[in-house]
């Protein structure tokens, strides 16, 4: 598949189907690419995407504090990016997995988790991918 928005077309139907079928983690799995796609597209259209680190990409995290950082300077990354949502997200999805890892959540809620973990992430996705679509759009009309 050589076109990207078929590719993440295709990833938002499998996000759906995912979850519909009741695989919550792999539903979370296309909302996690998802969003660092969505991100990466944010902060090039915002002054561009910072060089690694120490030869380390940023995470997802990190990604969110740029822009949010940007935001303070930039009308059109104010009016289209809201941080919260995305923080809250990885906040959850992090959560999550550090529970399941060090065995202190007990396997309902892991399933609780993962099942809102993945929900709003489908609705999240939506919302920052037309949040990015419109910053870029703007951003083409200013310049």
């Amino acid at each position: 598949m050589s076109d990207k928005r078929e590719l993440f077309e295709n990833f938002i139907s499998r996000m759906d189907s995912e979850i519909e079928n009741g695989r919550y983690f792999e539903a979370s799995w296309y909302v996690y690419a998802l969003l660092e796609d969505r991100l990466i597209s944010m902060l090039r259209n915002s002054g561009g995407v910072p060089q690694p680190t120490r030869g380390r990409f940023l995470m997802l995290g990190a990604k969110v504090t740029h822009l949010s950082q940007r935001m303070a300077n930039d009308s059109l990354l104010q009016a289209y990016f809201d941080p919260v949502p995305v923080q809250e997200w990885v906040r959850s999805r992090n959560r999550l997995m550090h529970g399941m890892a060090n065995g202190t959540l007990p396997l309902s809620e892991i399933d609780k988790q993962k099942y809102l973990l993945a929900t709003t992430g489908r609705d999240l996705i939506r919302d920052v991918s037309a949040s990015a679509m419109r910053l870029k759009e703007n951003r083409n009309k200013a310049n």
